[in-house]
């Protein structure tokens, strides 16, 4: 069986650094020999904020299930549920996959800690230090104002309704501010309140999750 985390993260890496493409073609080859040549292969399993429908590393593998936290399958798999926690709501709660709500795990774990250690532990914002935050801090330096002051309203409390799509890639990142929503969504900064289809385009009415976010 093989596990792959954050497959993504490289991506990200190389689209910064300059050798994006190049970085496609090493990982394409690498997952193709794992994930389809491999005649000892059982099972494999791939995380990572983006979808993989379209990204290219991808397309030499068959028999792919893709499953995205728009996905209800799954859902209460993709954090702690309100019955597994019921101390750090306002921190940590709010996100939610299909009907099923559910808290960060990694905060969640990390505050359990600190208060192993001291049970009168303040809560913090673990989140923040588990990955780099350089695509939306560049999409947001790049976005117009009309942007940034609907990121205010949504600091404020607010909600907002954007188009939201899983088929985008790191090529893709600049093509539509609408993008910024995407990576915004998808990677944990917004959760879904509802949404509504539109001929053929999903509007997801999002909002910060919780303090912990709107405190990053």
């Amino acid at each position: 069986m093989i596990l792959i985390d954050e497959y993504d993260v490289p991506l990200e890496n190389a689209y910064f650094g300059g050798f994006y493409d190049r970085m496609v073609s090493l990982i394409r080859f690498l997952f193709e020999s794992a994930l389809k040549t491999n005649d000892y292969l059982e099972f494999a399993a791939v995380t990572g904020c983006l979808g993989i429908s379209r990204e290219s590393i991808f397309t030499g593998l068959n028999n792919l299930n893709v499953v995205s936290i728009t996905n209800d399958t799954f859902a209460e798999h993709f954090g702690f549920t309100q019955e597994e926690v019921e101390t750090v709501q306002k921190w940590y709660d709010g996100y939610r996959f299909g009907e099923t709500e559910v808290y960060n795990p990694w905060s969640v774990i990390n505050y359990v800690y600190s208060c192993y250690k001291n049970k009168q532990a303040f809560a913090k914002p673990y989140w923040s230090n588990t990955s780099s935050n350089s695509i939306v801090r560049d999409l947001v330096e790049h976005a117009d104002i009309s942007v940034k002051q609907e990121i205010e309203g949504l600091i404020e409390g607010g909600t907002i309704e954007k188009p939201i799509h899983e088929d985008i890639t790191y090529d893709d990142m600049h093509s539509t501010q609408d993008n910024l929503w995407n990576f915004l969504f998808f990677t944990g900064y917004l959760k879904k309140i509802s949404q509504r289809q539109e001929g053929e385009t999903i509007y997801m009415e999002m909002a910060i999750p919780n303090s912990e976010v709107r405190y990053i």
